[in-house]
């Protein structure tokens, strides 16, 4: 969760020309209506610039400390996980309905639509896995005597 300013900071080569409202909606697991919602319940401005915010001259530490406390206060309040927590959910989800062999276990099994999509032609980005064979890798082929040959392929 968002225990300390650290947060902020973490995410190397974001702007930070970014609202706060734009850095809130970029972590995972929170969309613009949640955001929105975090701005007005911590008392930040939707508006105000991430540099502002970390800025030490501008900002006090008792006034940052204090916007954590709201903001983590938000997420328990609601019952909210984000980010690591939240992924490491849904992985726990997938891989229950794996381990009790449900037909959505055995489509994400076997990287299919889960959902009940068609999955002859619009399913391409789920289906298409390709393990090696991209231009520029070697092709290994046996020979006649089982031996392994590494060809370039042409």
């Amino acid at each position: 969760m968002l225990d300390s300013i650290s947060p902020f900071r973490r995410k190397r080569g974001f702007s930070k020309k970014l609202n706060i409202f734009q850095f809130f909606i970029s972590r995972f697991g929170i969309g613009s209506f949640i955001s929105k919602k975090l701005c007005d319940f911590s008392g930040l401005h939707v508006n105000l610039q991430l540099d502002a915010f970390l800025d030490p001259f501008f900002n006090s530490n008792y006034s940052h400390s204090y916007v954590i406390k709201k903001i983590k206060y938000f997420f328990l309040n609601n019952k909210f996980s984000i980010d690591n927590f939240l992924q490491k959910e849904v992985i726990f989800n997938i891989n229950t309905l794996k381990n009790i062999r449900c037909l959505k276990g055995r489509r994400h099994a076997s990287f299919l639509p889960v959902r009940g999509q068609r999955n002859r032609t619009n399913a391409r980005t789920r289906k298409k896995i390709n393990f090696g064979d991209k231009k520029g890798n070697k092709k290994v082929r046996k020979n006649k005597n089982n031996t392994v040959k590494n060809i370039i392929k042409q």
